[in-house]
């Protein structure tokens, strides 16, 4: 099937679409047949996945743990009650691991933007499970330094805020947010303060004159430590943002003292 797969990958539009039917690929995560599922994963793996759901921390969003007992409504977990993060609130649709993990990996990765067409359904769903209110919110994505997503050939972040933007009917403020120094790889980075070194400084906003008052939805693909979304909101905040929430497809979530999240070798730790 790796055969097909480099030679479907090679269509595009109604051309594409004739050699699907004509090789049809496997479900990207557990390799059995799509029938029943979407462009990339089986029905059985759609399934799987999960959204996060309350109890969680009102802050960051991670889900209760254990030792809560009863969580409050509004209660902040250990990490967000130790550290201030320059966003207001932090939510994410699901937990980084298994067939949404492959899903983010096959769109970043293997430069498949079509991805979007399986994750927009998931996207709808979870926001129409939301309490929260996103009214006279604009979307902003966290951006790539401009190397990078000529290198990708798209920038990921966009894609996920330009379907968020459609999904709760907000305006999409592109461009508000620059990416202006390429940094290391956040993954290479063995401790949250060094990470919190290495992205500082590597946004700006190009236009404060329109931020000034400006409620926002910040959006990236997945959220491990939180140092990229918080930076990039510690920079819209000084040029006179009001709130701001982020948004991620996907949250990387801690088991005992590790993060299972992003892989050194591929993965950017936010």
């Amino acid at each position: 099937m790796k055969v097909f797969e480099k030679i479907s990958q090679l269509g595009r539009g109604a051309f594409g679409s004739v050699l699907d039917l004509v090789f049809p690929r496997d479900c990207i995560y557990c390799e059995s047949s799509r029938k029943g599922g979407g462009d990339f994963l089986c029905g059985l793996c759609q399934r799987e996945i999960c959204f996060l759901e309350s109890p969680y921390c009102h802050c960051c969003g991670i889900p209760a743990d254990i030792s809560y007992d009863f969580p409050t409504e509004n209660f902040e977990c250990a990490l967000c009650r130790k550290n201030t993060f320059s966003f207001d609130r932090a939510r994410s649709l699901g937990p980084y691991d298994a067939a949404l993990k492959k899903l983010i990996h096959h769109f970043k990765f293997n430069k498949q933007p079509g991805v979007m067409k399986d994750i927009a359904p998931f996207m709808a769903d979870y926001f129409a499970g939301q309490e929260d209110s996103w009214e006279e919110f604009y979307v902003v994505p966290v951006p790539l330094f401009y190397r990078r997503m000529k290198a990708r050939t798209f920038d990921q972040s966009f894609l996920i805020a330009r379907e968020v933007a459609r999904t709760l009917g907000l305006p999409l403020a592109n461009g508000l947010l620059r990416r202006v120094r390429d940094t290391e790889s956040q993954a290479q980075m063995k401790t949250k303060a060094e990470r919190a070194k290495n992205i500082k400084g590597a946004f700006t906003v190009d236009r404060p004159d329109r931020t000034l008052g400006m409620d926002i939805l910040l959006i990236d693909d997945v959220m491990t430590t939180g140092a990229t979304v918080s930076e990039a909101a510690k920079m819209l905040k000084q040029a006179g943002a009001g709130q701001i929430h982020v948004f991620t497809l996907a949250r990387a979530l801690p088991y005992g003292n590790v993060i299972v999240g992003p892989s050194a070798q591929t993965d950017p730790v936010i």
